[in-house]
């Protein structure tokens, strides 16, 4: 689901708890979340997540490219708010309708008969 989002940066990562990502100098973080992704010609480097002293999670990417890092959570954020709150709503018993508007929107309808 989130592959298809993200335009297929994904497929064939895998995901790991609370271990080391490294940079192209040799130096290492240990993140709450590694995602480790298939290396390919147009780079595929692993890309995590740490939690900071101010409770946010902190994104890094193995060559700490804050453009790119930017820019992917541009694209997760939204898409994982919309998620979150689909999944908060059926847990709550409700059903949920999504559609796709032909400029990008997404409208998501929520509906529970008593």
């Amino acid at each position: 689901m989130i592959d298809n989002e993200l335009n297929g940066i994904l497929r064939g990562a895998k995901l790991e708890h609370n271990t080391d990502i490294h940079d192209p100098f040799g130096n290492s973080k240990i993140a709450e979340l590694v995602i480790r992704r298939v290396q390919n010609y147009q780079g595929g480097y692993d890309f995590g997540f740490k939690l900071s002293d101010s409770g946010e999670f902190q994104f890094l990417t193995r060559d700490g490219s804050k453009r790119d890092a930017q820019k992917f959570m541009e694209t997760l954020t939204p898409w994982y708010a919309k998620e979150n709150a689909i999944a908060a709503l059926i847990a709550q018993g409700f059903e949920i309708e999504q559609q796709t508007e032909s400029n990008g929107e997404i409208i998501v309808t929520a509906s529970k008969w008593a």
